[in-house]
């Protein structure tokens, strides 16, 4: 398990009509941001309980929320030391609480219940503790991001695109046949530890594009309902 950090973390949705504006800000900016890591696929398996309670939190805002997910990298189907990550959120402070363990969708048929109860069983008793009633598999979202960093290492930049998700709610077996696009749009996010906030606050002043409250799992819900 990871010691979770607090941060802040803002998110900026950007029609792709403006993102030449919204990179070229980023490039000039006196921060001096720069490529840290090389691109590469996010995939996140999003849990919740049999009532959405944690797609309810999300979409009211309330002050303290969780999102329940796991996540690996590149490969959608071959998974490679996947996570299961929950992410807590208080008074506009978030934080990541992380354990890695095993979850492959080929030793288990692509069983929903199979593949999740492996995955339980692989877990230390704490993380098995804090994942609870949320074992109902919801979506999996899928993206592409990059990433970016200031030359002071005191933010970090991701800009998300091709962003689709798979519905899991109805079935049985994993779905990764029938992917629906979140939208023709890219997602800023800018996020930097507790202490470096005013930091922040300053480079999203100068933004040419204003913050906005986003939620991939909650925009995947949503766009799954009304397809």
């Amino acid at each position: 398990m990871t010691q979770p950090s607090r941060r802040f973390e803002v998110k900026i949705p950007i029609p792709l009509n403006r993102l030449h504006t919204v990179q070229a800000w980023l490039n000039s900016h006196a921060l001096g941001f720069e490529k840290c890591y090389p691109d590469r696929f996010v995939n996140s398996l999003y849990l919740d309980d049999a009532h959405l309670e944690r797609y309810e939190e999300n979409l009211s805002g309330i002050s303290f929320r969780k999102k329940v997910r796991i996540r690996w990298y590149d490969d959608l189907a071959d998974v490679h030391n996947a996570k299961l990550e929950f992410k807590l959120r208080e008074a506009g402070k978030g934080y990541k609480v992380t354990f890695g363990l095993d979850f492959d969708f080929n030793k288990n048929r692509a069983q929903w219940p199979s593949i999740l109860r492996y995955a339980y069983r692989s877990l230390p008793h704490r993380g098995q503790i804090l994942w609870g009633n949320e074992q109902m598999p919801v979506l999996i979202c899928r993206y592409q991001r990059q990433y970016f960093e200031s030359t002071c290492r005191r933010i970090r930049a991701t800009f998300d695109q091709d962003m689709h998700v798979y519905d899991q709610r109805y079935h049985a077996k994993l779905n990764l046949h029938k992917q629906v696009s979140l939208g023709a749009y890219v997602l800023l996010e800018l996020k930097t530890d507790e202490q470096y906030e005013p930091d922040l606050a300053a480079l999203i002043a100068t933004c040419p594009l204003r913050p906005s409250r986003h939620s991939k799992y909650v925009n995947g819900i949503r766009m799954l309902t009304w397809y």
